[in-house]
């Protein structure tokens, strides 16, 4: 009988560990340094050919894929 009273006596501190309590600020501005043109391009074909490769990949090799026996 003591230990479920001391568990009921700890549980609301318990609870109020567990859950948690994030204090978040965003501050919006306008970017210190702009991005160049070039370096925009050069980082857009970069995340192009990174989200195409390996469907690009799977797609050309399909044959060897269903071949397997």
């Amino acid at each position: 009988m003591l230990a479920i009273r001391n568990l009921l006596r700890v549980t609301p501190q318990v609870s109020r560990n567990v859950v948690q309590q994030r204090s978040m600020s965003a501050i919006s501005t306008p970017a210190r340094n702009k991005v160049s043109k070039g370096e925009l391009l050069f980082l857009s074909a970069a995340m192009v050919i990174g989200w195409t490769a390996i469907p690009a990949w799977v797609l050309v090799n399909i044959k060897n894929y269903r071949s397997k026996d």
